[in-house]
């Protein structure tokens, strides 16, 4: 009578195998998880920028995005109809933006708190008058909260953006 199936020494050989295989493996896969949320944490902020300037161009009234105590934490696109860069009762909120998971977003001072729109398109500081203020440029810096890569988002005086990739050095000196 012939038995089927594995003998012992095929089983350890096997999971000996398997072990290998994960312990070169799961490290590139962290790396990779890491690289993809600083990514997608970048793309959804610049897609949140061009959305608040394209509604400021559009509507012609000035749009503002402000963060929820911390970038990472999130933020919030609205009509700011009294230009005092903070959502009020009755301004229109447009869009929100959940908390970030795995990264750090940090803004230079010209963006610590929001960053406005006017119709034109343009980048200014929100005054409480309907002066247009004057004009806001500066830089997200979106990091790992571990050790990596990650992007600058730079806006323009004019209120266009680009998107520069940093590497790990200038991350961890942050």
């Amino acid at each position: 009578m012939r038995s089927f199936g594995f003998t012992l020494i095929e089983l350890l050989i096997t999971l000996s195998v398997i072990g290998v295989l994960l312990g070169i493996g799961l490290p590139n896969l962290t790396t990779h998880v890491q690289n993809a949320r600083v990514k997608t944490a970048t793309q959804s902020l610049l897609g949140s920028l061009e959305l608040t300037r394209s509604r400021a161009v559009f509507s012609n009234k000035r749009t503002t995005m402000q963060k929820q105590i911390a970038w990472e934490n999130g933020w919030e696109i609205f009509i700011d109809s009294n230009n005092n860069g903070i959502r009020d009762a009755n301004e229109t909120s447009l869009q929100t933006q959940a908390k970030l998971t795995g990264v750090r977003v940090i803004a230079n001072s010209p963006l610590a708190n929001y960053i406005s729109y006017i119709g034109s398109g343009e980048g200014r500081y929100a005054n409480g008058t309907n002066n247009a203020g004057a004009f806001q440029a500066g830089k997200f810096t979106i990091c790992p909260k571990v050790h990596g890569p990650g992007y600058e988002l730079i806006i323009a005086r004019s209120g266009r953006i680009r998107t520069h990739k940093i590497n790990a050095q200038a991350c961890a000196a942050l």
